[in-house]
């Protein structure tokens, strides 16, 4: 089985997919770990993102994502990049990457080669749309844009980050308008996915309206 939550970023996808993993059993497949370390093993290759050699080498790069103890690793050429993901090099360079075609096209199949036919539990802004259309259970998480912002303040003064409200607003609304407005795989509410609004309700709350409908 596999179960989809798209939506915009800070609206409590990300755990709620965790939590939804774990109430259920299933395996919790990252997306964003797999942009990570692909974006992480071209750039210390010397493949930046305007060469004319990246679509072969996409091509012929072997990739696998694996479960431990349900626990994700992604295996690049044999080695585990797993380990690279927050690197600075990937923070800087992950979205240059993110919307070349290629490299799109790369990580979706990765995506569906590496379920089979386990039960999973996947997040991200394209995955009930592109990646897994056909999942028995879709889900897209919206939350007002005030209290989103509010959240990801409180987080990022916990990481002693010096920020304001008001600008970490503008940041979640330009990051909104780039992933719906953009040619490859936009940001965009699947069809028959169920709406989850996390505005006013906890992620306990959350979570048991998600596992109603789950059968």
């Amino acid at each position: 089985m596999i179960i989809t939550l798209d939506g915009p970023s800070g609206t409590g996808k990300s755990t709620l997919t965790k939590e939804i993993a774990k109430a259920l059993g299933f395996s919790l497949l990252n997306t964003g770990m797999l942009y990570r370390a692909l974006t992480y093993y071209l750039f210390t290759n010397n493949i930046l993102p305007n060469s004319e050699e990246l679509e072969k080498i996409i091509d012929s790069t072997k990739i696998d994502i694996i479960f431990v103890n349900n626990e994700q690793r992604v295996i690049i050429n044999g080695d585990d990049y797993t380990k690279y993901i927050n690197d600075v090099i990937v923070q800087k360079n992950v979205s240059l990457y993110s919307v070349i075609p290629c490299f799109r096209e790369k990580v979706t199949n990765v995506f569906r080669e590496s379920v089979n036919n386990n039960n999973i539990v996947v997040e991200g802004r394209d995955i009930g749309t592109v990646v897994f259309p056909n999942a028995e259970y879709k889900f897209y998480v919206v939350c007002d844009i005030e209290i989103r912002a509010k959240r990801r303040l409180t987080d990022l003064m916990n990481e002693n980050q010096v920020i304001t409200l008001e600008d970490v607003k503008k940041s979640l609304q330009l990051r909104d308008k780039i992933d719906s407005s953009r040619e490859v795989s936009p940001l965009k509410c699947p069809e028959n996915a169920v709406i989850i609004d996390t505005s006013h309700s906890t992620i306990k709350q959350s979570l048991a309206e998600i596992l109603s409908y789950i059968k």
